[in-house]
C-alpha cells in the first residue's frame, strides 16, 4: 500500500489461472493516487492515451486472444506511457520475474528502460498448489505473496520478499508513512466489507486527511 499510494506502477503474476492475480491486482488498486484518474488500456487504442497523468489498467498482459488482452505493438505502446507520467497496472501468468521479462522484453522487444520502469512485480502462490497445472479450481485454500520484485525505474528488479525472509534490508522505505499505512489497514478498514468500491472510498477520504 504504501508504495502503490504513492503512485508506484505494480504487475501482480501467478503462473496458473485461479489463484487471484486479478483480485489482488483489483484489491491494490483500492490504493492508488486518487489525484489519478483511472484509463482502461484496450488494443488499438493505447497509442491514443492523452498526457494527462493516469493510472492506466490492462486487463492482462497475455498473447491469449481475448478483446481485453495486451500484446505485441499494443504492450509496447502501454509501457511507454510512464514517460508520459502514467502509472501501469496489470496481471499476467508468470511465476518469476525472469518469465516475466521473457515474456516482456524478451518475446515483446519492450525496451529495458521501459520494463524498469514498472516498480512492483508481485507473485502470488495458493498453499499446496500444483506449478504443472494450468487452472487452479480451489476455492478455499490460502493465497500468499511468494515474492515481490522492485525497481527504482531505472535498476534492475530486485527480491525484496519472500514469506521465509520477509521484507529485506535493502527494500525501499519510509518507516513514519508505512506506519500511518498499517494504521488506516488496521483501523480504518475495520469493519468494513472487502467491497473494492467502499474499499477505495475510505481510502480517498484517508489520503485527502493525510495530505491536507
Amino acid at each position: 500500500m504504501s508504495h502503490v499510494s504513492k503512485g508506484a506502477s505494480f504487475i501482480v503474476g501467478s503462473g496458473p489461472g485461479g489463484i487471484g492475480k486479478t483480485t489482488t491486482m483489483r484489491a491494490l488498486l483500492g490504493f492508488a493516487p486518487g489525484n489519478l484518474p483511472f484509463l482502461i488500456a484496450l488494443p488499438e487504442e493505447v497509442s491514443g492515451i492523452s498526457n494527462v497523468p493516469s493510472c492506466v489498467i490492462s486487463h492482462e498482459v497475455s498473447e491469449h486472444r481475448v478483446p481485453t488482452y495486451l500484446w505485441g505493438q499494443d504492450l509496447r505502446d502501454f509501457f511507454a506511457l510512464p514517460k508520459q507520467g502514467h502509472m501501469l497496472v496489470s496481471n499476467m501468468h508468470a511465476n518469476h520475474i525472469d518469465e516475466v521479462h521473457s515474456q516482456i522484453v524478451a518475446t515483446n522487444d519492450v525496451p529495458e528502460d521501459q520494463f524498469r520502469a514498472v516498480n512492483l512485480f508481485v507473485f502470488i502462490w495458493i498453499e499446496g498448489g500444483d506449478p504443472s497445472v494450468r487452472r487452479i479450481k480451489d476455492s478455499t485454500s490460502q493465497r500468499f505473496i511468494s515474492e515481490v520484485f522492485y525497481s527504482d525505474g531505472t535498476a534492475r528488479h530486485e527480491s525484496i520478499f519472500t514469506p521465509e525472509r520477509g521484507l529485506s534490508a535493502h527494500a525501499p522505505r519510509d518507516i513514519a508513512y508505512e506506519k500511518l499505512c498499517r494504521t488506516f489497514l488496521e483501523e480504518g478498514l475495520n469493519g468494513l466489507s472487502p467491497n473494492i468500491q467502499e474499499v477505495r472510498s475510505r481510502f480517498l477520504d484517508w489520503e485527502n486527511n493525510i495530505v491536507t
